[in-house]
C-alpha cells in the first residue's frame, strides 16, 4: 500500500470516529502539555542559577583568610559581627595560613596566576544612617587600583577613593529604609521594606556607627562620616549593596574595634590581609590554582565550583521533571492502546474484507500504526499549543513563584516543541502496535463471519 493512499484512509478511519479520537487526543494533548511546561520549568530554573552570580569573572578567586587576633567572645551583642556568613568567619579559626605581604608574593607566583590583590575588611558590622534612614552593609576597604582590578564601573561619581570617602554599590541606596515607617508596619505584621524612592547618595555624608566592646565588657560606640564619592554601576550581589572605603579607614576602624586586645596598632601585611584577591591566567588556569591554594591549606568554596554544582543540580532536576511529564504522556498512551483496541472490534469484517482482496499482513499493521500515530501527531500539536500558551502566561504573570523562583525565569528550548511532538507520535505508534498486530493476525474468513 502507498504512502499516498495509507495517510487518506487513516485519516478517513479516524474522521469516522472523532469522537473517541477526540477524547484519546485530549489525554495526548494534556500528557505534551506536562512535558514541556515542565521541561521548560526545568530549563528556566538552571538558567536563573546562573544569573544569581557575584558579578566577578570565573577566573577571580575571592577568599576572606584568617588574621592572627580574634573577634572577641560574645561579638554576637548588639549584631557586633553577627551578619557575617560562615564562610567569610573563617578568620575566627586557627587552621589556615595567615595571609600577609610574604605569603601574598608566594600566592602571586603560583603558576597560572595573573595577580593577586588583598583588601581590608571590616571585622564587625557598622549602623549606616543618612538622614532619617538607616541600614547595613559590608565594608571593604580598598585601594582605586583594587577597584580598577576589579573592572568595578562607575555610574556616576568617581572611584579615586580618598580617606573619609565612599563608593557604594549600585543597590545600596535602595536597602536603605525608614525606621518609623517599617516600625508602624511591623506593628501591623507588615514586613520590612526599603525606603521608596531611593536617596540619591552621590556628595551625601553616611554616619557610620560602630561598636565595639571595651576592656570591662561595656558598649563603646564611634560615630564616623564619610562622603559618597562613587556610585557603581550595576555588577552583582557580591558588590551592589558593599560599601567600600579607603583601606587606611577600614585598618583604622579595626585597630579601633578589637587593637586594643592586640596589643599595638594592626598592620595587614604583618598580620593577615583578612579579603585576597587571585587572579588566574584563565578558566583553564582556575582548577590549578584552586588546588594549589587549597594545598597551601586554604578553604575555598569558589564560585565556579557553586555553579558546576548548581549546573549538575539543575540538570538533574530538569531530566526529572522531564520523566514526570513524560509519564503523563505514557498514560495517555493507554487511552491510544484502548481505542486501537476497540476500532479492530468494531472494523473485524472490514480487516477481513481487506485482507480478502489481497491486503497482506503489513499493509493492515500499516494502516492502524498511522491511525495511532495520526492520534499522537494530532494531540502532540495540540499539547504544545497549549503548553505554550500557559507558559507565557507565567512568565507574564511572574510574581507566581514555584520551588521557591520566579516563573518568570521560564526558559522554553527551541528544540523542546518538536521534540514533545515527536515524542508524542511515537508513543502513539508503540500504542497501536498490539493493537495492529492483533488486527494483521485475524483470519479473513472468522472476520467476514463476524457480525
Amino acid at each position: 500500500m502507498q504512502l499516498r493512499d495509507l495517510v487518506p484512509l487513516a485519516m478517513g478511519n479516524l474522521m469516522r470516529a472523532r469522537g473517541r479520537v477526540a477524547l484519546t487526543g485530549i489525554g495526548v494533548a494534556i500528557g505534551t502539555a506536562a512535558l514541556v511546561i515542565l521541561v521548560a520549568l526545568g530549563a528556566g530554573m538552571r538558567r536563573l542559577s546562573t544569573e544569581f552570580t557575584s558579578g566577578s569573572p570565573l577566573t577571580e578567586i575571592h577568599f576572606n583568610p584568617r588574621a592572627d587576633y580574634r573577634i572577641v567572645e560574645g561579638a554576637e551583642i548588639d549584631g557586633l559581627a553577627s551578619e557575617m556568613p560562615p564562610s567569610r568567619c573563617r578568620y575566627l579559626g586557627d587552621g589556615e595560613p595567615v595571609v600577609d605581604a610574604a605569603l601574598r608574593h608566594r600566592i602571586a607566583d603560583l603558576p597560572g596566576v595573573s595577580w593577586v590583590a588583598v583588601y581590608e575588611m571590616l571585622l564587625g558590622t557598622a549602623d549606616i544612617a543618612y538622614a532619617h534612614l538607616r541600614g547595613q552593609a559590608g565594608i571593604r576597604g580598598v585601594t582605586p587600583e583594587l577597584l580598577e582590578q576589579l573592572e568595578l564601573e562607575a555610574a556616576r561619581g568617581t572611584l579615586e577613593l580618598r580617606s573619609g570617602e565612599a563608593v557604594v554599590g549600585a543597590e545600596f541606596a535602595a536597602s536603605l529604609y525608614d525606621p518609623r515607617r517599617n516600625a508602624a508596619a511591623q506593628a501591623g505584621g507588615a514586613l520590612l521594606r526599603p525606603a521608596a524612592p531611593p536617596p540619591d547618595l552621590l556628595g551625601e555624608l553616611l554616619t557610620l556607627t560602630l561598636t565595639t566592646l571595651g576592656r570591662d565588657g561595656e558598649l563603646l560606640h564611634r560615630t564616623v562620616r564619610v562622603r559618597v564619592v562613587g556610585v557603581l554601576a550595576p555588577r552583582g550581589w557580591a558588590h551592589d549593596q558593599m560599601v567600600y572605603l579607603a583601606e587606611h579607614d577600614v585598618v583604622t576602624f579595626n585597630h579601633w574595634m578589637h587593637g586594643h586586645r592586640a596589643g599595638a596598632r594592626r598592620d595587614p601585611a604583618r598580620q593577615g590581609y583578612t579579603g585576597v584577591v587571585v587572579k588566574a591566567d584563565d578558566l583553564q588556569s582556575v582548577v590549578g590554582v584552586e588546588e594549589a591554594l587549597q594545598e597551601m591549606g586554604f578553604g575555598l568554596y569558589t564560585e565556579r565550583r557553586q555553579l558546576e554544582e548548581w549546573a549538575s543540580f539543575f540538570t538533574g532536576l530538569q531530566l526529572f521533571l522531564g520523566g514526570i511529564g513524560a509519564i503523563s504522556l505514557l498514560v495517555a498512551a493507554f487511552g491510544i492502546s484502548n481505542t486501537m483496541l476497540m476500532a479492530i472490534h468494531e472494523r473485524t469484517r472490514e480487516i477481513g474484507l481487506m485482507k480478502a482482496i489481497g491486503a497482506s499482513n503489513r499493509a493492515v499493521v500499516a494502516v492502524f500504526l498511522t491511525e495511532s500515530a495520526g492520534i499522537g501527531l494530532v494531540g502532540g500539536l495540540a499539547g504544545v499549543v497549549v503548553g505554550g500558551v500557559i507558559l507565557g502566561a507565567m512568565s507574564l504573570g511572574g510574581h507566581v513563584a514555584i520551588a521557591g523562583l520566579p516563573t518568570a525565569g521560564v526558559v522554553l528550548p527551541l528544540w523542546l516543541p518538536a521534540f514533545a511532538v515527536l515524542f508524542a507520535c511515537v508513543i502513539g505508534t508503540l500504542s497501536g502496535a498490539l493493537p495492529a498486530r492483533r488486527a494483521a493476525r485475524l483470519a479473513p474468513l472468522t472476520a467476514l463471519k463476524t457480525e
